[in-house]
């Protein structure tokens, strides 16, 4: 009875990556108003504290989770705070934090700090699917069978010494020819 071989096909399939001129940006992001709701009072336990809560406290509307944040000293809006020469946490998890006890200098008190936020939501327009198509070689692998299951099978071998290729019999009658044949019966 003839024995089930596998074929395997080779096949690398590629497809089609279709560029749209028009791009749809996933998130739609804006900066906020800048925020201003405490003021530096004196006192080392003191400072200006324009946190995410005490602006929501102050019934101001802050996102979940900013992108990104903007702080700056409200006397010196065009100075980046970094060179206004206070120790100042700017920081977009939580806010701004001056500590008045943090300072160095003759005035040992905080500036008034203003801070804005930058805030994004997804662009319900854009399509669903942001995935792109990749490439990648796929291997189909189809199998022959007999519509019966043998109950004894005999897996013959013969390698050709000639450049051809190798001969793989459908049948275990095989003609004697100048080959090594091995045959070996297999258990069921």
């Amino acid at each position: 009875s003839p024995t089930p071989t596998p074929t395997t096909y080779p096949h690398t399939g590629t497809s089609a990556t279709t560029t749209s001129t028009t791009t749809c940006e996933p998130e739609l992001c804006s900066w906020s108003e800048w925020f201003d709701v405490d003021f530096p009072s004196s006192g080392p336990s003191q400072g200006d504290f324009e946190t995410y809560q005490h602006i929501r406290a102050a019934g101001k509307e802050v996102c979940q989770q900013p992108k990104e944040i903007d702080c700056r000293a409200e006397d010196y809006p065009e100075v980046s705070i970094q060179y206004v020469g206070q120790v100042v946490q700017c920081d977009v998890h939580f806010g701004l934090v001056c500590k008045n006890e943090d300072q160095t200098g003759k005035l040992k008190m905080c500036l008034n700090y203003q801070i804005r936020v930058l805030c994004c939501s997804p662009n319900d327009k854009c399509p669903v699917s942001t995935t792109l198509p990749t490439t990648s070689p796929t291997t189909v692998t189809t199998r022959r069978s007999t519509s019966t299951a043998p109950t004894s099978t005999t897996v013959t071998t013969s390698t050709s010494t000639s450049y051809s290729s190798t001969t793989l019999p459908t049948s275990s009658e095989t003609t004697p020819q100048t080959s090594t044949s091995t045959t070996s019966p297999t258990p069921t």
